[in-house]
């Protein structure tokens, strides 16, 4: 079978010049380019196009291997390059195969090629290596030190200069650099894509995300919520900024007050014992280190125990620092019952908590809990964690802050009451996190009113349909009824009623 290599004119040397002849039977284009590529190692050679109007045709005429090895010249990892007849359909092929690519693609380059009878795409691996894929339906073969390797459809291997690709009769060689420097051209074959600002913000979050599961102690970043976010808690506020905040900034007001360093939010679920935790974070601008109860039990006899010796020796390094332990009654439950193994726990962090009260090292430590009752005296006592601070429902002003702060950036409809919904909120014993899903929820029917859901399925939403969008009393009702039967199907009864 006869094998033609990718190019369409002699490959030892090229050079294009747009001619502008009035004797030629050509009309004379709109635009001339002169892009002559000049090198001592080229023999000169004139090649003619009449009529040609743009510089991106001139330079098709540039051997594949070469415009690739172009590019090659700065390929780095996170960049794609996708060479073939039509970019939409290298697009849908490499679609297709984007479980083969093992890094985020921050760069892409297309490089248009209608002798190449397929598509390839490449990359660059993370160990360095450069990958072609075959992205056709059909295998190829890849020729690489005198030896012929099949390369299946949608299937990938790493190649190096030297090695021929050989797809539909055509032969494509792998080069480390062009016969000539081809930097300044790139633009006119090449088209390129640049992705970094947008897939960098969610790198970020996945390597964040990646890191804290290395150790259950890891330092978790909080969202950024202050105080200003929690609605109807100022008696408590006041309280951990006199007890926690201001010793950490003005220690020198509290050199003859003895500091509490262990603190219990106790109250049922929903109150906002965790979101509370997360704004004094931000609020006191200390080493933040949250958990769950659980986060550090293991079930090898003595590991828990290090676990969290860890886990203070962290905070104590970092001072000053916040511990915050939600579920904490799954820990530091009573030791009354025969549990051997749990009231080592109890009793190791009875002694580092005493360890801090004793150095005064700069270290508070939160407890949450719904089920005050089940932690062990020695526990709650003072000199441990002495001081509990209860997390109760909001009051009425407090109901219409948790609604506003809620409320703020969604689309209410000028006819909606804040003082009327707070009311209404306010006698169901609505919680913190009851508003938050009924503030949502009624977002959510009104979209479905509203038809928006059936445009995104349709594919048919338009900016004007969230613009002109408005939750109105009907949506928010609708959402009040949900809430009240779904309380009523889970057998909850609301916060504060006993019988």
């Amino acid at each position: 079978m006869k094998v033609n290599q990718v190019s369409s004119i002699n490959p030892k040397s090229y050079v294009f010049t747009a001619l502008n002849s009035s004797k030629s039977e050509c009309t004379v284009p709109e635009k001339t380019f002169d892009l002559q590529i000049l090198n001592k190692n080229y023999n000169q050679v004139s090649v003619s196009f009449c009529g040609t109007r743009n510089a991106s045709e001139l330079v098709k005429q540039i051997p594949l291997e070469d415009r690739l090895a172009s590019l090659f010249q700065n390929f780095r990892s996170g960049d794609l390059i996708l060479t073939g007849e039509d970019i939409a359909k290298a697009k849908k092929a490499m679609y297709e195969s984007a479980g083969l690519v093992k890094n985020v693609i921050k760069r892409a380059f297309f490089v248009e090629d209608d002798k190449l009878e397929g598509y390839l795409g490449f990359v660059k691996s993370a160990t360095g290596d450069t990958e072609v894929i075959n992205l056709n339906q059909y295998n190829i073969n890849l020729i690489s030190g005198g030896k012929n390797y099949v390369l299946n459809a949608n299937d990938n291997f790493y190649i190096v200069p030297g090695d021929v690709l050989a797809l539909q009769g055509n032969m494509l060689k792998i080069k480390e650099e062009p016969k000539t420097d081809l930097s300044g051209f790139r633009k006119y074959f090449t088209k390129a894509f640049d992705f970094e600002a947008n897939v960098s913000p969610e790198i970020e979050r996945l390597n964040k995300k990646s890191i804290s599961l290395i150790s259950p102690d890891v330092k978790k970043i909080p969202s950024k919520v202050t105080f200003a976010d929690v609605g109807g808690q100022d008696k408590l506020i006041n309280e951990m900024k006199k007890s926690i905040i201001y010793p950490i900034r003005y220690p020198q007001g509290y050199e003859n007050i003895e500091v509490n360093h262990g603190f219990i939010l106790y109250g049922p679920p929903g109150t906002g014992k965790t979101h509370i935790a997360r704004a004094l974070a931000n609020e006191a601008d200390a080493n933040f280190i949250s958990l769950n109860g659980l986060d550090l039990e293991s079930k090898w006899v003595g590991e828990s125990e290090a676990n969290w010796r860890n886990l203070f020796a962290e905070a104590k390094a970092n001072q000053p620092s916040i511990i915050f332990i939600d579920e904490f009654d799954a820990v530091a439950r009573s030791r009354a019952s025969h549990d051997e193994y749990g009231n080592k726990v109890v009793n190791q962090i009875l002694t580092l908590m005493t360890d801090i009260d004793n150095e005064a090292d700069n270290v508070f430590v939160i407890g949450a809990t719904n089920n005050f009752k089940a932690l062990d005296s020695a526990i709650t006592r003072s000199g441990r964690f002495g001081k509990h601070l209860e997390v109760s429902l909001p009051d009425l002003a407090g109901t219409k802050k948790i609604l506003e702060i809620h409320a703020k950036n969604k689309p209410l409809d000028d006819s909606v009451s804040i003082d009327e919904l707070s009311k209404k909120l306010y006698e169901m014993k609505a919680s913190g996190a009851d508003i938050k899903y009924i503030v949502n929820e009624a977002h959510s029917i009104g979209y479905e009113r509203a038809g928006i859901f059936e445009k995104m399925e349709n594919k048919a939403l338009k900016n004007k349909d969230i613009e002109n969008f408005r939750i109105t009393n009907e949506d928010i009702n609708t959402a009040l009824k949900t809430f009240a039967l779904s309380r009523n199907a889970n057998g909850r009864r609301p916060i504060g009623f006993t019988n």
